[in-house]
């Protein structure tokens, strides 16, 4: 279903950009440079915060779905992988900032 597939894209999306910022934050903290990394620990959480509200529209849309449509089980599937995905990388994103 391309709605479920767009919703992942874009979780995804986030959540890479988040990590990749994270990184930054590691890596000008260790520099010293607690500024800089403040920045990036901002545009880090700033990511996270998108993805969150992304994953908040998709569980309200797919719950929309399943109101009047039953979902293939390969969807249903991939959207749960997907949600757990997501779970885990946003935890690890979060212990990277920490």
């Amino acid at each position: 279903m391309k709605i479920i597939d767009k919703m992942i894209d874009a979780l995804d999306d986030e959540i890479e950009g988040a990590k990749k910022y994270a990184e930054k934050y590691i890596e000008w903290k260790s520099r010293g440079d607690s500024a800089r990394a403040s920045k990036y620990r901002d545009m880090a959480n700033d990511e996270l915060r998108h993805a969150s509200n992304i994953h908040d529209f998709a569980m309200m849309d797919i719950d929309g779905l399943k109101r009047v449509y039953t979902l293939p089980e390969k969807d249903a599937e991939k959207w749960l992988q997907a949600h757990r995905q997501f779970a885990e990388q946003y935890a690890l994103v979060k212990q990277m900032l920490s």
